[in-house]
């Protein structure tokens, strides 16, 4: 009998989740991994060599296998002697990731269960009952079923800037980092990228670091120590209005009982994507527009030390956090000047800054990137934007839904990209679990 093949395009933590779980399948597939960048496992996320970055979620949930939550910790335990209440940096977690992935890879007695491939993929289409799949190389690879997991686009450009003929430095473009001047810097969005950032600058540099987003949030702090979650799940009503009323009550009575409000977010956590389905689309639009800044900074936290470094480099003048808008930028031969407004009022603030680092975070409006694979997908009627915005439209199943208004039964997706269909779904535990569900449909399918 001749093995299914699958394609998975993109090698990240989704990626490698999906490769890692069909390998454990019975019988298991062929499976090709196609990764652009060459790294596998590791993905922009967990790339980095700086020690400062450090996961904003305790070893003790960091597993990438759903039916072995304690292997993340038992891992870090061997290598590093580390407790699974720690918070572990980001580099160890990419090596414990591109270990269980060379191991998934190497279980096959005779050939290898995972094919790595180091290619672009620029296109993807139906060939009769399989799928070929063109890469840059000029690569043709064809498979019964693929699993999209791509990863976060790059942010979007900000024409306040691009159309003066500032460059912005990417979060992530560690050169682009070290090639700036010293002095003063101007970080955009307060979210934990900048965190990030931050704290790798403000080791190396002098001067003031700026961050400014709209509502200058700052992401919270974990529980130090942590505490078990009490309590059911949180039911809330299915109207929006009504669901913020309860949620505000129920932190209220926690604060009554003496308890943290993480413990009243985690309760809503459990079941947030199930939620999330159960909104109707326009009040996803409202909560996106309004209130989902304010979720981001209360579920996705720092970790304790990571928090204690935040505050004392606040307390130093040397970060500033600022809520505003850019209403100007332009080049001044040393640097950039930025002129921008506080939030609430119409008054122009200058900043002469050395640069202009973008840490807003992945774009999530796929039918806007530049990005040839979703694109091409796009064009092609395979796959159409999520209607509120985020992602593309996938059915409960995580199959990509195409213009027809059909799921595609052999292409699946994974990650960033379902945002908008399940919203919670990047985290860990999310993405290992829908690791496995579409594992077990793909061995299950007639394909």
């Amino acid at each position: 009998m001749t093995r299914k093949r699958i394609a998975i395009i993109g090698a990240g933590l989704s990626g490698a989740a999906v490769a890692v779980q069909l390998v454990r399948q019975r019988p298991a597939p062929d499976i090709v991994l196609i990764e652009r960048a060459g790294r596998f496992g590791q993905g922009l996320a967990y790339s980095t060599v700086d020690s400062s970055h450090v996961l904003n979620v305790r070893a003790s949930n960091m597993s990438m296998l759903a039916d072995e939550p304690e292997d993340f910790a038992r891992w870090l335990s061997e290598r590093n002697g580390g407790a699974s209440t720690v918070f572990a940096t980001r580099a160890s977690y990419g090596a414990y990731v591109a270990h269980t992935l060379r191991s998934a890879r190497d279980k096959r007695l005779f050939g290898k269960a995972i094919t790595f491939v180091r290619d672009t993929v620029v296109g993807c289409a139906r060939a009769g009952e399989r799928w070929s799949i063109e890469c840059e190389s000029g690569k043709s690879i064809e498979a019964d079923a693929v699993v999209l997991a791509t990863g976060h686009q790059p942010p979007l450009a900000l024409p306040v800037f691009s159309d003066s003929g500032v460059e912005m430095i990417g979060a992530w473009d560690g050169e682009g980092l070290r090639r700036m001047r010293q002095g003063d810097l101007l970080l955009l969005g307060a979210g934990l990228t900048m965190i990030d950032v931050a704290l790798s600058l403000a080791r190396r540099r002098k001067g003031t670091i700026y961050a400014l987003s709209r509502r200058g949030l700052v992401p919270r702090p974990h529980l130090d120590p942590p505490r078990p979650e009490r309590g059911e799940p949180m039911e809330l009503p299915i109207r929006l209005s009504e669901a913020v009323y309860e949620f505000r009550r129920e932190v209220a009575r926690t604060a009554e009982r003496g308890e943290p409000w993480q413990l009243a977010v985690d309760r809503v956590r459990q079941h947030s994507q199930s939620l999330w389905q159960h909104l109707p689309l326009e009040a996803q639009r409202r909560f996106l527009r309004h209130l989902r800044p304010w979720w981001d900074v209360h579920r996705h936290r720092m970790a304790p030390e990571i928090a204690a470094r935040v505050r004392a480099l606040m307390a130093e003048g040397r970060l500033r956090v600022l809520a505003g808008e850019i209403v100007s930028a332009a080049p001044n031969g040393r640097g950039v000047t930025v002129q921008h407004r506080q939030r609430g009022s119409m008054v122009r603030h200058k900043l002469d800054v050395a640069g202009v680092v973008n840490c807003t975070g992945g774009s999530l409006d796929f039918a806007r990137a530049d990005d040839r694979l979703l694109n091409q997908l796009l064009r092609a009627g395979l796959a159409r934007p999520h209607a509120n915005g985020l992602g593309v439209d996938l059915d409960s199943e995580s199959r990509v839904i195409g213009s027809d208004g059909n799921a595609n039964p052999t292409l699946f997706a994974i990650g960033p990209l379902t945002q908008g269909a399940f919203w919670e779904s990047t985290a860990v535990p999310d993405i290992r679990n829908w690791a496995k569900a579409i594992a077990e449909s793909l061995t299950r399918s007639q394909i």
